[in-house]
């Protein structure tokens, strides 16, 4: 199982400008990041985009406010993400979870565009 898991992601990384853009048709991320690029220096919580889509679910109404220091604390582990921590991605919402209510923390959980995309990809391997 585990290295099926493994080969259905390894996919992702081609195409991830593709389906972690809100809209793609309209804007990709911005800066872009290519298929070929082998470095790994604009992924995860060093894209000011993909760290807004990493960033632990509670901490996402601060990253909506001030991306730029929210993304450091992520960058400089101050914010853990971790396995207990769900991601804004998870939850729906343009940006992902701007509408995540701590209160009711099933609501929109699951209705990520991110995550619908990427369940439509691993589902036509």
């Amino acid at each position: 199982m585990g290295q099926a898991r493994s080969d259905d992601a390894s996919h992702l990384k081609n195409c991830i400008a593709q389906y972690a853009a809100p809209d793609p048709s309209d804007k990709g991320l911005e800066p872009p990041i290519y298929a070929d690029n082998k470095s790994l220096a604009l992924l995860g919580v060093n894209h000011p985009q993909l760290a807004g889509l990493l960033c632990p679910i509670k901490h996402a109404k601060a990253y909506h406010e001030d991306p730029k220091k929210v993304q450091a604390e992520l960058q400089n582990r101050v914010i853990r993400i971790h396995s207990a921590a769900w991601p804004a991605f998870i939850y729906e919402g343009t940006p992902p979870g701007k509408d995540f209510d701590p209160d009711n923390v099933q609501e929109g959980f699951l209705k990520g565009y991110y995550l619908k995309r990427v369940s439509l990809l691993l589902s036509d391997q």
